[in-house]
């Protein structure tokens, strides 16, 4: 009975074992796949945060472009202009270039030919203007109603004189063309005139 009471005993303790080594299985593997499941976790959450930083990122950047193309709109001044007439100029009077590609920043008047500069800068101007068949056109850039760069042609058929200047223009300024004493153009619907300018700096 003795004998038989410590084999029972034996059994218990190995089954007890088992379950202890079973247990402890168990547990490592709980351990184990509570590790993977932070280290997922995390993974899943660097992932998200890196997302959206460049989310943030992306819409910052978005945002950064809208605004320095409205700063860039806003400070844009140009117009390009020209005529389908031909004109007779005096002393008193400037080519009117009645038609109007550009005029960015409305410093351009149709009703008189004269650019006004909306604000301070620096600004590219260019003309061409073409002659009467076998006359002479003899035509002035004007700034604030002073004579600056000039042009002449004159000779058989049509021929076309150019002004390509830089001012320095303070705001109110004015650009004209026009000159000193009286001439004639030429233009039609091929637009041979026109003028021009831009805000450079």
């Amino acid at each position: 009975m003795l004998q038989s009471l410590s084999s029972k005993m034996e059994e218990l303790n190995v089954d007890e074992k088992k379950r202890d080594n079973a247990l402890e299985i168990m547990q490592n593997t709980l351990h184990r796949e509570r590790n993977r499941f932070n280290q997922s976790l995390e993974i899943i959450l660097e992932n998200f945060r890196l997302s959206s930083n460049r989310s943030i990122e992306e819409l910052i950047e978005r945002q950064q472009k809208g605004y320095d193309a409205l700063v860039n709109q806003q400070n844009t001044i140009a117009f390009s202009t020209y005529t389908t007439k031909q004109q007779a100029i005096t002393h008193n009077t400037n080519v009117r270039f009645e038609k109007v590609w550009t005029n960015i920043g409305n410093g351009y008047n149709p009703s008189t030919g004269i650019f006004t500069a909306p604000r301070k800068g620096v600004y590219h101007i260019t003309a061409v203007c073409m002659s009467v068949s076998g006359k002479r056109v003899y035509l002035h850039v004007k700034h604030n109603n002073d004579y600056t760069e000039g042009s002449l042609v004159s000779g058989d058929d049509y021929k076309t004189g150019t002004f390509d200047v830089v001012f320095d223009l303070q705001k109110g300024d004015t650009i004209s063309v026009g000159c000193r004493s009286s001439t004639s153009l030429y233009s039609d619907g091929d637009r041979y005139t026109t003028f021009s300018g831009h805000l450079i700096a």
